[in-house]
């Protein structure tokens, strides 16, 4: 049945493609979103793609419970997907405390207004990262949490948190999808990865070498069990995850 979803990074790489999906499957769909490493043309482009409007689109930050509050005012959300954070493991690692207090704190912010305005259905965008170094594959959701960095390690504090309010509020019900390097765009062309600043994922910097924008791409690693010695990583195309999000929610 159609839902009202707040969907909080909604103008982000993952998140945009969401509120497609999310429009195409007869929700209402209102974003909040800083654009703190977005573009409000993206979420232009979402409601062409889809053919109809947003609801409503907020500019705030996530941690602001003055305008988490406004929006659970204003519209009478049904169910929450959180993409609202910071993702760059190298940053994470120059500015721990920024992640902790912007991952982890948007995250609670969030789940308290939810709480207070009787919204109590939550998906939380999560991250394979979490797992560390694993030394077997294929990962499952039993295979354990080590996270070796910053970032990773916010995620699975969100997790923990969530968990532990879940055990004390039994009406909030949460998924955390957890899943590694979503890459591609939508196949209209309107939708894809272009991030603020210096790329942290290898298809947009594949993407701005091809048109002109950078030179060339650094490789690293030369002792990889394979053939040229370099790594082989896992991909998953960014409308699959959106879809995920979508089918959580449902």
């Amino acid at each position: 049945m159609p839902q009202t979803v707040l969907v909080t990074g909604g103008a982000g790489f993952i998140g945009s493609h969401t509120c497609v999906e999310l429009l195409r499957s007869g929700h209402e769909v209102v974003v909040l979103d800083d654009h703190s490493n977005s573009s409000p043309e993206s979420l232009d482009r979402v409601a062409k793609i889809a053919g109809r409007p947003l609801t409503a689109v907020h500019v705030a930050d996530v941690r602001d419970r003055r305008a988490l509050d406004a929006v659970f005012e204003d519209h009478p959300i049904d169910a929450v997907i959180h993409f609202a954070a910071k993702k760059a493991v190298g940053e994470s690692v120059r500015i721990p405390l920024a992640y902790y207090d912007i991952n982890v704190g948007g995250t609670t912010a969030l789940v308290a207004a939810m709480h207070d305005h009787g919204v109590h259905r939550l998906v939380f965008s999560s991250s394979c990262s979490v797992y560390g170094d694993a030394t077997a594959v294929p990962l499952d959701e039993e295979s354990p949490t080590a996270p070796t960095n910053p970032y990773a390690a916010t995620k699975w504090t969100c997790e923990q948190v969530l968990a532990d309010v879940c055990r004390h509020v039994p009406e909030l019900r949460v998924l955390a999808l957890r899943y590694f390097n979503p890459a591609g765009a939508h196949p209209s062309g309107l939708l894809g990865e272009d991030p603020r600043g210096v790329p942290n994922n290898i298809l947009p910097l594949l993407t701005q070498i091809a048109v002109g924008r950078r030179d060339e791409l650094s490789v690293f690693g030369d002792d990889y069990p394979t053939p040229d010695g370099t790594g082989i990583r896992d991909y998953v195309h960014v409308v699959d995850v959106a879809e995920g999000h979508r089918t959580a929610l449902d």
